[in-house]
């Protein structure tokens, strides 16, 4: 066998080389195995030659990876090749067979084991007690979550309505029916503020009863002026020396300056031939006393504090405008563009003594006194205030109630004023809960009535007769007691329109048409804010209105067309949309 072998190398044979390590097998046996072999085993001999050998792998190369969803790990597979014949190698340590699960068979086995039936009992049963909990919990959190703060409550004399009664009226007369539905009183102190009292007075003894029967009495004093202590300051004691406000004249006997009497065309100067000076009276030719001085101050808080004491529910101020004047004591500057004299008090500024930016702190101070730091009982001032910021400190105003009176106090009602009148009372002045006064026969009483009941602040009612219907909306609605508001003229500015609005009540629509003429009033087209709104509802109308079709109450009707009469007052609910 060697020597049949043909050495076509051209080189010299090693003799180190290996004996080849296999026997040529004969045709007749390679056939013969073929046969033998089963059929799955046999290779089809395809008939491209391009494609015959494709389905033969090739040996790994030395980088060939495995797979990685191999359960073999590849630090376990070793490969190497023969360097003399090709052969590849195979090392692969011991296989550990992978965990595929359990059979069918071996699951039953445990499905009724004591063990695993407690468990999964017990994974039951815990998770909806555990769902439970979550329930309980989520509602105790919605329950006693804090919830918007409701709005304080108004005190009586917010709620009102109030009345003025004579000064001689009896505690039975304000028991009576006629006044069994007001909430408080106001009467009147037509004497000396400052000089002692007894307690048989009539006002004192109505004062007691009044405070045994918690009946609201508010008391009318005048600080600005009293006699007690002016024949020892005329005659220049030296405690009450400044106790009112003294000056030397020009000329030995001509008045300081030119301050006029209130509402005259008089000096408000008054000469003394016994202390040789004037004295200030610029009110029915009374001295004003000095609030310059701590102790005419102290002493007007202690009258204040006597009359609580006895049974007064408030106190309210008159003259307030002119506690103070000036203490340079320079001449009133002349208004210009004025149909006024020269003498006439309507001819100058008066900034010199009246609505002084003083005022408001001497004010508070006898708040404090009333009230005691709470807002049980008001401090209140007579007259319109026409300057609101000398009665304010930053943006608190010091007075309670104050009087408006010029809105409903002409002989005709013009929309567009009324609005602008109104508008800056409550966003200019910062006017929160004023008390209404009505003087004008522009329109019926009933129209008006509906008009201040309505708007934001306390009535003043002017005939001693309550109006039930409305007084029970004001009680009953939180948007008439704490609502939002805004003003509007309507239908060509002939319809005067407010909304009244809270979040979560009905809102209210409010108009009075003061012309002769019958109006269509479209509110969702006329008030922005009611640009949704496609329904209203009939609440209640003065004695003026009559439109048959929009008489009866609780009538749901279309907002677009909405009938108002003339010289009458509509009011009209509505559910506020939510954006």
């Amino acid at each position: 066998m060697e020597g049949a072998k043909l050495d076509i190398s051209g080189g010299k044979k090693s003799d180190d080389s290996p004996p080849a390590s296999y026997t040529a097998i004969s045709e007749k046996d390679m056939e013969e195995e073929t046969a033998s072999r089963p059929k799955s085993l046999v290779k089809v001999k395809t008939a491209s030659p391009e494609a015959d050998g494709a389905d033969e792998k090739m040996l790994p190369k030395e980088d060939t990876k495995i797979s990685p969803n191999s359960n073999i790990s590849t630090s376990k597979v070793k490969i190497s090749l023969d360097n003399h014949n090709g052969d590849a190698k195979l090392d692969i340590d011991d296989i550990k067979p992978a965990f595929v699960g359990l059979t069918k068979e071996e699951l039953m086995k445990y499905a009724n084991d004591p063990f695993w039936v407690r468990l999964r009992m017990t994974l039951f049963v815990g998770f909806w007690i555990l769902w439970a909990l979550m329930l309980v919990g989520a509602v105790a959190i919605i329950y006693t979550a804090p919830k918007c703060p409701a709005p304080p409550p108004k005190e009586w004399w917010e709620v009102g309505p109030l009345v003025e009664v004579p000064s001689d009226v009896t505690l039975d007369q304000l028991k009576s029916p006629k006044y069994a539905d007001f909430k408080g009183f106001i009467q009147a102190w037509n004497e000396d503020a400052y000089a002692a009292v007894d307690d048989s007075h009539q006002i004192m003894k109505l004062l007691k009863g009044a405070k045994e029967n918690t009946t609201n009495v508010v008391l009318v004093l005048d600080p600005s002026t009293s006699s007690v202590w002016f024949d020892n300051s005329e005659q220049k004691h030296p405690i009450f020396d400044d106790y009112y406000i003294w000056r030397d004249g020009k000329h030995d006997k001509e008045p300081p300056n030119n301050w006029k009497s209130v509402g005259g065309n008089h000096s408000a100067w008054q000469y003394s031939p016994k202390r040789k000076q004037f004295y200030y009276a610029p009110v029915n030719q009374k001295p004003l006393l000095n609030f310059r001085n701590p102790n005419v101050t102290d002493a007007f808080s202690n009258v204040i504090k006597n009359f609580i004491e006895k049974g007064a529910s408030g106190i309210m101020l008159k003259n307030a405008a002119h506690l103070l004047v000036s203490p340079k004591f320079e001449d009133e500057t002349p208004r210009t563009n004025v149909n006024f004299g020269l003498e006439d008090y309507g001819f100058y500024t008066h900034t010199k003594t009246e609505y002084l930016e003083d005022l408001a702190p001497l004010i508070k101070e006898w708040r404090t006194a009333v009230n005691n730091n709470t807002r049980s009982k008001p401090l209140m001032v007579k007259e319109e205030l026409q300057k609101v910021k000398a009665f304010k400190i930053g943006t608190e105003l010091v007075v309670d109630l104050p009087l408006q009176s010029h809105a409903f106090n002409k002989e005709t009602i013009n929309v567009t004023d009324l609005v602008n009148s109104l508008n800056s009372s409550f966003s200019v002045d910062g006017v929160r809960w004023p008390l209404w006064k009505v003087n004008t026969s522009a329109v019926p009483e009933d129209a008006l009535e509906i008009v201040t009941y309505l708007l934001p602040g306390c009535p003043l009612v002017q005939n001693g007769k309550v109006n039930h219907t409305l007084d029970e909306l004001r009680d009953n609605s939180k948007s008439i007691m704490w609502g939002n508001t805004t003003y509007h003229a309507v239908a060509n500015k002939t319809v005067f329109s407010f909304i009244r609005e809270i979040p979560g009540s009905p809102g209210f629509i409010v108009s009075l048409n003061p012309t002769d003429d019958r109006v269509v009033v479209n509110f969702p087209l006329e008030i922005p804010i009611l640009s949704k709104l496609t329904e209203v509802t009939i609440q209640m109308y003065s004695a003026n209105y009559n439109e048959t079709e929009y008489m009866q109450h609780n009538a749901k009707k279309d907002a677009t067309l909405v009938p108002i009469s003339p010289k009458s007052a509509l009011v009209l609910s509505y559910v506020p949309h939510k954006d």
